[in-house]
């Protein structure tokens, strides 16, 4: 373990100034600010480039308290403007040639909390100079789709970093990466995980390196102390839903279930008996009409897959349909999507539904050589306010067929027409067991995917029935105190 750095406090008033010495006790150069440059995967949407900057300020403050100057805190979508930046993967030349002279990149999302004298003090354990992989590792909890079932035969053989808690790549090692790229850049069609992806190329098959899990670097929801004691956790991440107000009220928002008679009586009751009973204010929008649930019969006939004219038409619909212009959100969900009415609500309080918004699990396409696009992912659910769907509409958007996925156009004419697609990791495309534990255990999860090989009702039960039934409660308690008034 290398020597503790040393550390002259001075007092000025009431408040601690701390400078770290050039040096530690053995006569090495100790690590300092200069030698760390942080990097927040941040992205457009003024939301959460707001979230971002309050991120970077607190790092810029503690910085000026450790070494009386600023260090270098970059948000990621203003610093690299390509689309796709996010997947990180095509910067490794640029972050080369950017950074030459640091010896550790500390990348982290927009509301990952930093204790910056306590990072520095962990990483005085670790040999920059070496290619070196730092983070809080995840593992599958079994082969998942969304890895592409890699490593079926064990899961446990490979590790992932969970950027919530920050993870760090040595000067070396970026060295050996950007390299690499140059010569052989990976093969990326689809972006769906991209911790996940980051660390397969690191790995290399093998002839890379592996993750170094460190205990320091944690996203379990706990306060990060302000004072680093010499133990414990220099990085946290909050489990909680930002609200920024009061939840948007549900007569403001319309879901949209896409189905088909075929799932008439399968999947639709699971919806209408899990979250679908916590809104008044859904469509079954289906090929056929079903006055028993009740179904919307669309004009566009059924397709196996794909559904980009189904969904076209429900675009068309909210803009242009009078018993829909009361609503300021679109919530299209396909009729195996399992949300949380309650929680979606508490979460869009936050966006300004007459701009473009565009929400959910974003996924990329394209991006390995920077000329792809990013979409909204639908079976996690896709949320469009009232300006961005104006916005596709009147610009007159196609389908080239029925089939065509619907998400993916959505994504190409959002490029298009400027529309950000906005990534919240609370929409999930999958079902809870294609997650890490460690990953979902910091979240309270907004949408999961699939009925197959588990019960629906379980799932919901298990994970969003409380929220969304404290929120009936709340509303008829209110209710109930609005009718005495009255009387």
């Amino acid at each position: 373990m290398a020597a503790p750095m040393v550390v002259l406090v001075l007092l000025v008033g009431l408040q601690p100034l701390v400078f770290w010495d050039q040096v530690d006790a053995e006569g090495n150069e100790a690590l300092s600010v200069q030698h760390v440059v942080f990097l927040i995967r941040s992205q457009p949407n003024e939301v959460h480039a707001k979230r971002a900057e309050q991120t970077r300020a607190s790092i810029q403050s503690q910085c000026r308290k450790v070494k009386q100057h600023d260090c270098d805190v970059l948000l990621i979508h203003e610093k690299y403007q390509n689309i796709g930046s996010w997947i990180l993967l095509p910067l490794l030349p640029r972050f080369l040639e950017d950074f030459p002279n640091k010896k550790w990149l500390f990348f982290c999302e927009e509301e990952t909390q930093v204790n910056v004298a306590g990072l520095l003090d962990v990483l005085q354990d670790y040999d920059a100079s070496q290619p070196l992989f730092l983070g809080k590792s995840l593992v599958d909890q079994r082969p998942s789709i969304i890895h592409h079932y890699k490593f079926h035969e064990d899961i446990t053989q490979f590790k992932f970093p969970d950027f919530e808690a920050g993870w760090l790549i040595s000067q070396e090692l970026l060295r050996e990466l950007s390299e690499r790229w140059k010569e052989e850049p990976a093969e990326i069609s689809f972006s769906i995980d991209v911790k996940h992806e980051v660390a397969l190329y690191i790995w290399n098959e093998d002839d890379g390196v592996r993750l170094t899990d460190v205990p320091e670097l944690c996203a379990d929801g706990d306060t990060l102390p302000e004072v680093y004691s010499g133990k414990g956790c220099v990085t946290q991440h909050h489990r909680k839903i930002n609200q920024c107000g009061d939840p948007v009220p549900q007569e403001k928002v319309l879901f949209v279930v896409k189905t088909c008679e075929q799932y008439h009586d399968s999947r639709v009751p699971v919806v209408v008996n899990t979250w679908g009973q916590f809104t008044d204010h859904v469509i079954y929008f289906s090929d056929v009409t079903d006055s028993s649930i009740p179904t919307v019969a669309a004009k566009t006939a059924n397709v196996e897959r794909g559904h980009c004219t189904k969904t076209l038409e429900i675009l068309t619909n909210f803009q242009e349909d009078i018993k829909q212009q009361d609503y300021d959100w679109l919530v299209i969900a396909d009729d195996d999507t399992i949300l949380s009415v309650a929680r979606l609500l508490k979460l869009l309080s936050c966006y300004d539904s007459s701009k473009d918004v565009f929400l959910g699990e974003r996924y990329g396409y394209g991006h390995g050589r920077m000329f792809g696009y990013d979409y909204i992912t639908g079976g996690g659910g896709m949320v469009l306010s009232r300006g961005a769907v104006s916005t596709f509409i009147s610009n007159n958007i196609q389908c080239s067929r029925p089939e065509d996925p619907d998400d993916m156009i959505l994504g190409m004419f959002a490029k298009n027409l400027d529309i950000k697609v906005t990534h919240s990791p609370l929409f999930h495309q999958s079902q809870p067991q294609q997650y890490a534990l460690g990953y979902l255990k910091h979240q309270l999860p907004i949408s999961f995917h699939k009925h197959s090989n588990l019960d629906p009702y379980d799932l919901y039960q298990e994970w969003f029935y409380a929220d969304d039934d404290a929120m009936r409660r709340k509303h008829e308690k209110t209710s109930s105190a609005s009718n005495k008034d009255e009387l």
